[in-house]
């Protein structure tokens, strides 16, 4: 039986009149205002093949010259826990800023922090949009000062390259990779990203909430977190808690995200041995009708799956004993 593919999703609207075209695709846009800029008249090129790799969702685009402009009025308005990545395939976008124009063109990416203003004119393009959420990228970074263009460097070219590469090739993925490849690209960028200065912390000089909520959270042991103990511990309300992880709906549904993708991760390594039911509770879900459940929510198939399509891709197992098996061991208990 053939995998089910990753699906593609399309939006085109060259179909519609050509006063109707700008509108119906401003209307698709959730965190800016966006405005046509010239020509102001005539058919408005609008093309979007997008794919969902939970935690990322990327977007091919082809667009004819338009700006989004986020004042602070709209941040606080539309609250977006998460970056936008875009990497240039054709054209030019330029950040306006009030220390200098960011210009960005073929071969650059540029990544903006949806909880901050931005002001954005984009030639007629054609690009990859990828928005990463922010708990996801945090997992492999600890926050960095960024809104704006990546570092010129040779890691961000290969993260550059590999987008491009990549987009031609996602309708023809199985689903079951959307997540493996969603860290592939979550640890080019953050690879690109390692050598900037951290975040700055807040004016009371801790860490945002959200970092340090996270690091409290990996330190205890899966499924056991106490919303109310973790308030009195960092010294935070519930309120305050709940604005920061509003994105991600709540503390709860963030921890059991991220114990969800872990799991993953496990169910999809071949030389993994533990069962189903025995993952689950050590990732904090000792029920395996409610881990089955929650985890098709989250991926949209259930864990047996993972595992079937890893054990379809071994192609032989080490003897044990030998030195295949010993590495295999070694590569295991890396993590």
């Amino acid at each position: 039986m053939p995998p089910v593919l990753l699906p593609t999703f399309e939006l085109d609207l060259s179909g519609l009149p050509e006063d109707e075209q700008f509108p119906a695709w401003a209307s698709h846009v959730a965190n800016s205002h966006p405005r046509r800029l010239p020509p102001l008249t005539g058919p408005f090129r609008s093309h979007t093949k997008f794919w969902r790799l939970d935690p990322l969702l990327v977007s091919e685009q082809w667009m004819d010259p338009f700006a989004f402009e986020r004042d602070e009025a709209m941040v606080r308005a539309t609250p977006a826990d998460h970056y936008s990545l875009v990497v240039i395939l054709e054209g030019e976008i330029v950040f306006k800023r009030p220390d200098g124009d960011i210009v960005c063109r073929v071969g650059d990416a540029a990544l903006t922090d949806l909880t901050r203003p931005e002001l954005m004119h984009a030639a007629r393009n054609h690009s990859v949009v990828i928005q990463v959420a922010r708990w996801f990228l945090d997992e492999a970074l600890d926050p960095v000062d960024i809104h704006g263009r990546l570092p010129q460097t040779s890691a961000t070219k290969v993260l550059v390259d590999f987008v491009a590469a990549l987009v031609p090739q996602l309708g023809s993925l199985p689903a079951t990779s959307a997540l493996p490849m969603a860290r592939v690209l979550r640890d080019l960028l953050a690879t690109s990203l390692v050598d900037l200065p951290p975040r700055e912390v807040g004016p009371d000089g801790r860490q945002p909430i959200r970092h340090r909520v996270r690091a409290y959270i990996e330190q205890a042991a899966p499924g056991t977190l106490n919303v109310e103990a973790m308030c009195q511990a960092l010294g935070v309300t519930r309120s305050s808690l709940n604005r920061a992880f509003k994105a991600a709906g709540g503390v709860l549904a963030y921890d059991r995200r991220r114990r969800l993708v872990a799991l993953h991760g496990r169910l999809g390594d071949p030389t993994e041995g533990r069962s189903v039911s025995q993952l689950g509770y050590d990732y904090g879900f000792p029920e395996k009708t409610h881990l089955s459940r929650v985890f098709r929510e989250a991926f949209g198939y259930p864990p047996s799956e993972v595992r079937k399509m890893a054990t379809a891709h071994l192609v032989a197992t080490a003897p044990a004993g030998s030195l295949q098996d010993a590495y295999k061991t070694a590569l295991r208990d890396l993590s």
